[in-house]
Parts: C-alpha cells; sequence; structure tokens
C-alpha cells in the first residue's frame, strides 16, 4: 500500500489546484532538509528557494508569509527541483512550486503540499 502512496504523491501538482497547507513534523525532509523558516508552529514561505544552491545555508529569498496546517493555498506552476537533487520520482518531497497564500505568491517545497479534498 505504501507503495500506491508514493506514487500517487510523485505526481505533478497541477496549476489552479486547491492545496492544505502540512507541516506537522515535516519542517525538514527525510534528510534533514529546512523546508522554509520555523516560527510560531508554523513555516515560512518564502518568495524564492534557491534551486541552484538547495540545500545550502541562503536557499531561502524574499519576503515571508506564515502558514501553519490546514491553511489553504493554491497552486500557481511548478517550478522545479533543486540542482543537486536526483531526478528520481522518490524524491519528490523536493519538488518547489509557487504558490498563492494569503494573498503573496510564495515558494514552497511538495512535502508541505497536500491536495485539497472536501469533506
Amino acid at each position: 500500500m505504501a507503495y500506491v502512496i508514493i506514487d500517487k504523491m510523485s505526481q505533478l501538482l497541477k496549476s489552479g489546484q486547491l492545496v492544505t497547507i502540512c507541516v506537522d513534523g515535516l519542517n525538514y525532509t527525510p534528510d534533514g532538509f529546512a523546508t522554509g523558516g520555523i516560527e510560531d508552529g508554523g513555516i515560512l514561505f518564502f518568495e524564492q528557494i534557491d534551486l541552484t544552491s538547495y540545500p545550502s545555508w541562503n536557499d531561502f529569498k524574499g519576503r515571508t508569509t506564515l502558514a501553519k496546517t490546514g491553511d489553504l493555498a493554491t497552486i500557481c506552476s511548478f517550478i522545479g527541483r533543486p540542482y543537486k537533487i536526483n531526478n528520481d520520482p522518490e524524491w519528490f518531497c523536493y519538488d518547489v512550486y509557487e504558490i498563492l497564500i494569503d494573498g503573496h505568491v510564495r515558494h514552497a517545497f511538495k512535502q508541505n503540499l497536500i491536495p485539497f479534498k472536501a469533506d
């Protein structure tokens, strides 16, 4: 069953798609790399994640927006994957998207974005 979940998670999110932010236990990738800033139990999404240098010490740039688990965002576009990260689908958590959140355009790793499902 885990294989099916991984396969679904590795699919690209689409422009205009509504997503839920998930921060709980996901401020870092399984490899220990930060997915944004950490503040008040949430995550700080930045205007830009530098795909040429990530992971390093100065990857997140620009203004920030604080988000918490359960907040909603809209996918604007797929930005790409950091150049130092393998292109294998199993590394989907490193895919970077441009999102619209709280009226601001920011970059976010897929690890923190879950497709929205209405109850």
